[in-house]
């Protein structure tokens, strides 16, 4: 081999670990792709949180554009922050007294611009009862109030539940579950109260207005950035006095 073709096969082999090393280090320095639906955010109180700190933070959620038009000095460019202006709509979860009918959600909600969900249950005393979320498609042309679209996303609740299907011999005492949903399923057809919160978007000023409102018992605001589809929701229950637990579940289901 002549001292020529020596040196050009040593700088091939340069060459090439050159490359191999560009990229290893490119690799090192990639950040790795998010996986797709990892919630960043939540609404409603956390798993066992005392009841009255979850009402204190749900309330300081709302100071956004409260007493000051939250104006930058700094900001030169004219264009107002979305986590700071007042105008700007959030996502935020609106919790119950006591369950709502169809009638009192729909007053509860005046004169916000978006509902998109609603979580039902039907109260029963010492009974873990299902709690249902469902998404609602509103507003509808032609429909004077959101009671038809509130009504809809009841009806799903049904459906949900297995269209309310009535335990067999074999599930009684057996499947409390069964039991649990056809009881579910046959109140909301009577029209018992059964919802017990809304998800909606707003302006601060407009959530503040919902959480004055006769039964009304909380109201929480997400960031203006939360996205949908991207945050929890985690009901706050009439059932939850002093925090947020699981739900007692001793006592037998009523027939329904």
């Amino acid at each position: 081999m002549t001292v020529a073709a020596r040196v050009a096969r040593v700088a091939g082999v340069g060459v090439v670990i050159v490359l191999a090393l560009v990229t290893i280090l490119t690799a090192l320095r990639t950040e790795l792709p998010r996986a797709p639906g990892v919630m960043s955010d939540a609404v409603g109180p956390d798993p066992g949180e005392p009841v009255a700190e979850y009402l204190e933070r749900a309330a300081a959620s709302l100071d956004v554009g409260a007493g000051d038009d939250h104006r930058d000095d700094d900001d030169t460019t004219g264009s107002p922050d979305p986590s700071t202006d007042p105008d700007t709509d959030h996502w935020a979860l609106v919790s119950a007294v006591q369950a709502w009918s169809v009638a009192d959600a729909v007053a509860v909600a005046r004169g916000l611009p978006r509902v998109s969900g609603l979580i039902a249950q039907v109260p029963v005393e010492g009974v873990a009862m299902p709690v249902a979320e469902v998404v609602l498609a509103e507003p509808v042309a032609g429909e004077p109030s959101r009671e038809p679209a509130f009504g809809r996303g009841l009806d799903g609740v049904v459906s949900g539940l297995g269209a309310g299907r009535e335990p067999g011999p074999g599930d009684v005492g057996a499947d409390r579950g069964a039991q649990t949903s056809a009881l579910t399923a046959a109140r909301i057809r009577d029209g018992d109260p059964a919802i017990v919160g809304l998800l909606v978007r707003g302006t601060p000023e407009q959530l503040r207005a919902v959480s004055g409102r006769p039964g009304v018992r909380a109201v929480e605001a997400l960031p203006a950035d939360a996205v949908s589809g991207r945050f929890a929701v985690r009901p706050l229950l009439p059932q939850h006095v002093r925090s947020a637990s699981p739900l007692p579940d001793s006592a037998p289901v009523p027939a329904s």
